[in-house]
């Protein structure tokens, strides 16, 4: 079947235009007298960072999402109140090879570069796209991506300057794509994971001149899926995630006839579970068993009570498989976005463990399906007030997002707030921009309208979303971006 989407649905076209969308490297001045409303003058002089897969239809072939290639984007909010624009491809030696040859070259978790699977043996070096994740660390900028290390790029000219393995510290490893920022020390924290029969998981923490602070290693049984982590001032907080082989899909996989993400699955006879490490001190790692079956993708934030009670906040789904992540379905078929709400829904959990404690107690914090849930960078490991993210208006599904949530932590039933964009107009990862001391924190947002073909950029204020933005700006067409940081005003 044909990629082709002028016949499909106005959702399912608008989705198909919208992540695959490539505009190529841009720079774009948009002036103040063309944002509907006001920039904040707290969040000027600051910039929104995002990255993605910016490039997926490769000759004539459709990459997963996961294997397209990174488009690192920057959305800078100028003191007279107009926006300026840049966006790059990250010039991975993949980028460049895929580049010359037009088709896909490099094996990727999802992508085989053929249909003939003897053209597909062996998956090589790893596909490091550096399509994932993005943050400001000292003199550049770091691209992150699961399964190797993040590509350094320059901070205000985007351009690649290469892998980054800080000075060899995490070369060869597999390395997770987020890096946390721990704004209180001035440190930067990394994830490494060996796979195999047994997990080995290395957290490292490095200070603002790249020097290693402190290494804490552990070795947990059985095959762990691992993409994001938490931390607080004691603990690295890690979902238990099982995952088993499918042994005839390996067996295809190994040979060329199928990928790697087909190969595994999640193992739901096991239970639900944490994995905390001690963070500043030698010590056994702790498994914290869950009320139910759960797969954590993404967290928002880890801290300590005055009881020395552990609060985690994730998203946590109870029954989840790979396959079909964002409506894909083969190199020769266009995007579904029906297929992820043939899953489970997602939900946004607080969790509370008791100081030492072997199991843990939850409550959903709000009755819809969540993800990409944000906190103030800066808050980061504290108890704070304002929790974001992107979810559905409608509770029975999750993703693909089209509203934005704040919730209040700190007030009675937790209360929240929800704005939803225009039909068929799609919500990516909301960040929560801090304007400075007494000022109102506020959500910026990027909507893709693939009917429309265009890209707006939203402020809300966090503590009154359902008004509705307080500026937008009108932009070309980018596609769909993954995850993003917010840079304050120097």
């Amino acid at each position: 079947m044909s990629t082709t989407t002028h016949s499909l649905p106005d959702r399912a076209r608008a989705w198909n235009v919208a992540m695959t969308a490539a505009p190529g490297d841009l720079d774009l001045r948009i002036p103040a007298d063309d944002v509907v409303g006001t920039i904040p003058a707290g969040l000027r002089g600051g910039r929104l960072l995002s990255n993605g897969p910016g490039w997926t239809h490769i000759g004539e072939r459709l990459a997963h999402p996961f294997d397209g290639h990174g488009y690192v984007r920057s959305y800078a909010f100028d003191e007279d109140g107009g926006v300026s624009v840049r966006a790059r491809f990250i010039r991975t030696r993949v980028f460049e090879d895929e580049q010359r040859a037009q088709r896909i070259v490099h094996r990727g978790f999802a992508t085989n570069p053929s249909d003939r699977f003897w053209q597909n043996v062996g998956y090589g070096a790893p596909r490091n796209v550096a399509n994932t994740t993005i943050v400001r660390w000292g003199d550049r900028l770091l691209a992150g991506w699961e399964g190797g290390p993040p590509h350094a790029l320059d901070p205000v000219t985007l351009e690649t300057r290469g892998p980054d393995s800080f000075g060899g510290l995490i070369e060869g490893q597999a390395t997770l794509a987020h890096m946390h920022r721990d704004a209180a020390r001035d440190r930067l924290i990394l994830c490494s994971v060996a796979a195999g029969r047994h997990t080995g998981i290395t957290f490292r923490e490095v200070d603002a001149d790249d020097r290693l602070v402190q290494t804490r290693q552990a070795q947990l049984p059985g095959m762990t899926f691992a993409h994001d982590f938490a931390f607080s001032d004691r603990w690295y907080v890690l979902g238990g995630n099982p995952l088993a082989l499918k042994p005839w899909r390996f067996a295809r996989s190994m040979v060329g006839a199928g990928t790697l993400l087909e190969s595994v699955r999640v193992d739901t006879s096991k239970p639900g579970e944490l994995v905390l490490l001690p963070r500043d001190a030698e010590g056994p790692v702790r498994r914290v068993r869950l009320p139910k079956p759960t797969f954590v993708v993404h967290f928002a934030n880890a801290f300590e009570r005055s009881d020395g009670a552990l609060v985690v906040d994730a998203c946590v789904f109870h029954d989840f498989d790979f396959g079909e992540e964002f409506g894909y379905s083969g190199p020769h078929r266009p995007l579904d976005p029906s297929l992820p709400e043939a899953r489970g829904t997602q939900r946004l959990y607080r969790i509370t463990i008791p100081d030492g404690a072997e199991e843990a107690t939850w409550e959903a914090l709000v009755p819809h399906g969540v993800d990409f849930p944000r906190i103030d960078a800066d808050h980061d490991r504290r108890e704070t007030r304002t929790l974001v993210g992107a979810c559905r208006a409608d509770t029975r599904f999750s993703d693909p997002f089209d509203s934005v949530i704040a919730i209040d932590l700190e007030s009675a039933g937790r209360a929240h707030a929800l704005w939803t964009a225009p039909r068929d107009v799609f919500v990516g990862e909301p960040v929560l921009a801090s304007a400075g001391e007494g000022e109102p924190a506020h959500v910026i947002a990027i909507l893709s309208d693939g009917l429309a073909v265009r890209t707006t950029l939203v402020v809300l204020r966090a503590d009154a979303l359902e008004r509705g933005p307080v500026a937008s700006v009108s932009l070309p067409l980018m596609p769909i971006a993954f995850h993003g940081d917010w840079e304050a005003r120097p």
